[in-house]
């Protein structure tokens, strides 16, 4: 192997979380793709996507093309390794395959892998007051409509923003994120530090008994 100027990032797993059909408007299975690497003896999931601002959800399609963009092509001088051992980007493509053919829900995720994944929106109320989404099929139309859906959810600041934290296995979660998200786009686009809508990545103690969590540590 040739001398890296960093460290060869070991991808030890993956996992791949498909999302309700009616999730975003184009209403066709979308994924939220995360890798297992192992960082100091522990295996550490994180979501790959297109953008670190938004939700993001993936269309198949989508998720090789961030592979091949980035972790694909870093096989090949091997500063991304598999379970520790070099690979060629076809084979890893085919490890990416397998994943998404085995996808998982959010609520299995949960259950069997001890990961819950969450949508966190923050922005400022007055500005969303009027916001209405542009999307016909958004069920509920306004930012009116729904802070009202989600008001006894909300945390409210002292300077008058809101953060809403949405756990996207249950039910319309990941739908309402999607287009809350939206709408706190469109409004503050031009506002980058005014708003923050992602997702996020974190342990439950759930789990299936002999179930490894994502975030188990590495054998020795």
């Amino acid at each position: 192997m040739h001398p890296h100027t960093t460290p060869a990032v070991d991808e030890v797993g993956r996992l791949v979380i498909h999302l309700p059909d009616d999730a975003t408007f184009y209403g066709a299975r979308s994924y939220l793709p995360i890798a297992l690497d192992l960082v100091e003896r522990v295996k550490t999931p994180s979501l790959l996507r297109p953008d670190l601002q938004g939700v993001n959800y993936m269309a198949q399609y989508e998720v090789f093309s961030a592979l091949c963009s980035d972790r694909a092509q870093r096989t090949v001088d091997q500063t991304l390794l598999v379970g520790g051992q070099p690979t060629k980007p076809e084979r890893y493509l085919g490890l990416w395959r397998d994943a998404i053919a085995a996808s998982v829900s959010a609520e299995s995720a949960a259950e069997e892998h001890g990961i819950r994944v969450v949508a966190v929106l923050q922005a400022p109320l007055a500005a969303m007051a009027s916001a209405k989404s542009s999307w016909t099929c958004c069920p509920f139309g306004t930012f009116t409509a729904f802070q009202a859906r989600y008001a006894k959810q909300m945390d409210l600041t002292g300077d008058g923003a809101f953060t809403l934290e949405l756990d996207l296995a249950r039910p319309g979660a990941a739908r309402d994120a999607y287009y809350g998200a939206s709408m706190i786009c469109t409004v503050l686009r031009r506002e980058p530090a005014a708003w923050r809508a992602c997702i996020e990545l974190r342990k439950t103690t759930a789990g299936r008994p002999g179930q490894a969590s994502l975030f188990a540590s590495a054998e020795t």
